[in-house]
């Protein structure tokens, strides 16, 4: 290796020319994602036992519309055979865990908001994916519950693929 890098290095025009062809495969490979040769995704999506739904109202809705508004969503989510349990936190955030922690649910203390956390069969024995059932969920209930009260906004998350957090350990 040693004699090829002192091979390289004893004339200005090779070490151009390796300086070049490194740009080139640069070029190549940042070139790959236009071209659609490869697709950009950071992180693959996973299927997971539990998802949980943001509902922000406006600032001046009362508790009791927010109440309505998450019974509307619950409805909906108690004819789903696969979700075991929701659990519905109204004027406040869930218990934190990683996504709460990214979309910052630990500062959610009023009236007009609500989070409800879906938890589902194990992913081993359900045969839709929880990406697929919060694909499929999500335009149903934003149409039917969001217009209950104007301004409202449904917002389905998802735990991201990411580190470890206590909420698997507690």
């Amino acid at each position: 290796m040693e004699k090829i890098i002192a091979w390289i290095l004893q004339t200005k025009w090779r070490k151009r020319g390796v300086i070049a062809i490194v740009l080139m495969a640069l070029g190549a490979s940042v070139m790959m994602l236009p071209t659609k040769l490869v697709l950009a995704k950071m992180l693959p999506g996973k299927s997971a036992n539990t998802f949980t739904i943001y509902i922000d109202l406006p600032t001046n809705s009362s508790i009791r519309q927010t109440a309505m508004v998450a019974e509307c969503v619950g409805e909906h989510l108690k004819k789903e055979r696969e979700v075991t349990d929701i659990e519905t936190y109204l004027g406040q955030g869930a218990p934190l865990d990683y996504a709460g922690l990214v979309k910052g649910s630990d500062f959610k203390r009023m009236k007009y908001q609500a989070e409800v956390v879906v938890n589902l069969t194990d992913k081993h024995t359900r045969e839709e994916p929880s990406f697929m059932m919060v694909h499929r969920l999500r335009p149903v209930i934003q149409h039917d519950c969001e217009s209950m009260v104007e301004g409202t906004t449904i917002k389905f998350i998802e735990m991201p693929s990411g580190p470890p957090t206590l909420a698997t350990i507690v």
